[in-house]
């Protein structure tokens, strides 16, 4: 069963329920009201019986002034047993077929029912009164209330479920959008919204939005999980790319070695380049692996570091890696950020071996820390006197395998440096970009 037709449903019944209880609230209401009505006459006539008993039970000629005396109207039965016994029916109209008194209960002076009379019994001496009213006018008046209420009662709720059915349809309307909202995402459509303007006032309104909110986070997390893929695909087949080459350079000098091709005399040369090829792929494998782990979201330690002597540290071991180039270290005597120390150390390493493949020899270099960072982040530059880099080649210097000379695979790196840089300060909850021949990143100040 649908909701509109369920709720529908409820409303009807519960509205049928509420009629009938008012109807029958009306009818019992209006019943007992003309009862007390008719035993309060009944009562003053049956005083006024008891007190004209004799001339009621005397001579009939007589007996109409005293019936007139106890009772104005016609309407009235009144019956008299008398000393022997006799039961007289000196008034009443209609006549019951059978007098009242054999019927009724002795005289208690209460009112009592009996066989469609309402009726007040009361001993007086000798005589036994019985003042009766019929119950017909009472039980037309309670039919006439009846039908009266059933009709408007039905007519009632007919316009009632009418309207209902109007406003529950206008009301769910946006339940039918919604729904088929869910469906056109099923098949495939994500970009479908619920129309309308979503109302938070209303819990229809608050659904929409809700359901408008899942939609975007749902092809949002699509998107990325396509673009997760893609990249990942293009990573695997650059890792498979960049593997192939010392790969197949090992394997063809040791086939030259095995099948005696290589003269003897040469074989530490060939020695040396199978030993050149193993440290390359060696130091991509380890970079892979690098990535994989950042990949993965490991947490790192958050710890208090002083940048400022790491900036110091990577500048002495990369001029002796290099003794010829100026390196110099502009840094305050201490800078405390939060972060993981080997994992900066090794974006600090990455950035100047960066300066040594990619400037000429005896390019001077300096690394600093920025005082003017932004609020809650420090800022450490490294720049060179090179050439720099343009803003095209800039956009995609942290991607993976990206080389600004794509000529330049077999002797230059693998161009996972700066990705590696890019992906370590993104977990530290920073930034890095290039600004001509500067390359800088962010990370937080210490607590």
């Amino acid at each position: 069963m649908t909701l509109r037709r369920s709720v529908l449903l409820l409303v009807a019944g519960l509205t049928a329920a509420a009629l009938l209880i008012v109807t029958a609230t009306a009818v019992l209401g209006m019943r007992h009201y003309l009862l007390s009505r008719t035993d309060e006459q009944l009562a003053a006539a049956a005083a006024l019986a008891r007190s004209r008993t004799e001339l009621l039970a005397g001579d009939p000629e007589l007996r109409g002034a005293a019936i007139r005396q106890v009772v104005s109207v016609t309407d009235y039965v009144v019956e008299i047993r008398t000393r022997t016994g006799t039961i007289r029916v000196v008034s009443g109209a209609p006549l019951p077929a059978r007098p009242l008194l054999d019927q009724a209960s002795p005289a208690t002076g209460r009112p009592q029912s009996i066989a469609g009379y309402r009726a007040v019994v009361t001993h007086d001496g000798d005589y036994t009164v019985l003042v009766a009213l019929s119950l017909q006018p009472l039980h037309d008046t309670v039919r006439l209330l009846l039908g009266v209420a059933g009709v408007t009662s039905l007519v009632v709720l007919v316009l009632l479920v009418l309207c209902a059915r109007i406003l529950i349809a206008r009301r769910l309307r946006p339940l039918d959008a919604i729904a088929a909202a869910a469906t056109d995402l099923a098949d495939g459509r994500l970009d479908r919204r619920v129309p309308g303007v979503a109302d938070s006032r209303t819990e229809v309104g608050r659904l929409t939005a809700a359901i408008n909110g899942m939609l975007s986070r749902i092809q949002a997390a699509l998107a990325d999980r396509e673009r997760s893929e893609a990249r990942m695909r293009e990573f695997v087949a650059d890792a498979s790319h960049e593997l192939r080459t010392p790969v197949t350079s090992i394997q063809g000098y040791l086939q030259l070695i095995r099948t005696g091709v290589v003269d003897p005399r040469a074989r530490p040369d060939v020695v040396r380049r199978l030993e050149e090829e193993s440290r390359r792929m060696g130091s991509l494998v380890n970079s892979l692996l690098s990535l994989a782990r950042l990949d993965a979201s490991p947490p790192l330690r958050r710890v208090p570091v002083d940048i400022a002597w790491l900036v110091r540290d990577a500048v002495a071991d990369a001029s002796v890696v290099e003794p010829g180039r100026p390196l110099r270290a502009e840094t305050p005597g201490e800078c405390v950020v939060t972060g993981d120390e080997d994992s900066l150390r090794q974006v600090l390493a990455n950035l100047l071996a960066n300066v040594r493949a990619h400037t000429p020899p005896g390019t001077a270099a300096a690394v600093r820390i920025v005082p003017e960072a932004s609020a809650g982040f420090v800022r450490v530059e490294v720049a060179d006197d090179g050439p720099g880099m343009d803003a095209e080649a800039a956009r995609h210097a942290f991607d993976r395998f990206w080389r600004a000379d794509p000529a330049r695979s077999a002797g230059g790196g693998a161009g996972l440096g700066l990705a590696i840089v890019a992906e370590v300060v993104r977990s530290h909850g920073g930034a890095a970009g290039i600004d001509g021949a500067t390359v800088w990143f962010t990370v937080p100040r210490g607590s």
